[in-house]
């Protein structure tokens, strides 16, 4: 996770940690998954498409399939449980409010993304 945030900055990025990116996915997403949208179906494509212009406006990026296949290596990296418990113990250490788990939203991106490269 540190390597890949290194090779961000690298590269250009000074956009940090993207909290306002990652509560938009964390909105997003959540509603589909209330509304039980299924990450391959053709109602998950709006969803999509709402992220992945998110990020190509974080990431000043254009909105095409190298940026998704940029994601799915970005929510591969952000999918190990061991991040997750990181960024738990961070907020503890910090005093910060332990956010709710992001697991199973980025899983769902990852899913949809999937689907849709594989349908171009």
């Amino acid at each position: 996770m540190a390597e890949h945030q290194a090779a961000e900055r690298a590269d250009g990025d000074r956009g940090g940690l993207h909290v306002a990116l990652t509560e938009t996915v964390r909105t997003v997403v959540g509603a589909a998954l209330a509304d039980g949208t299924p990450p391959a179906s053709s109602a998950a494509a709006p969803v999509l498409a709402t992220l992945t212009a998110a990020y190509a406006e974080a990431f000043q990026r254009p909105d095409d399939t190298a940026l998704r296949h940029w994601l799915l290596a970005r929510l591969g990296t952000a999918d190990d449980p061991r991040a997750e418990r990181y960024w738990q113990l961070l907020a503890v250490i910090n005093g910060w409010p332990v956010q709710e788990g992001l697991r199973e939203v980025f899983d769902w991106f990852t899913e949809a993304l999937r689907a849709r490269l594989a349908g171009c």
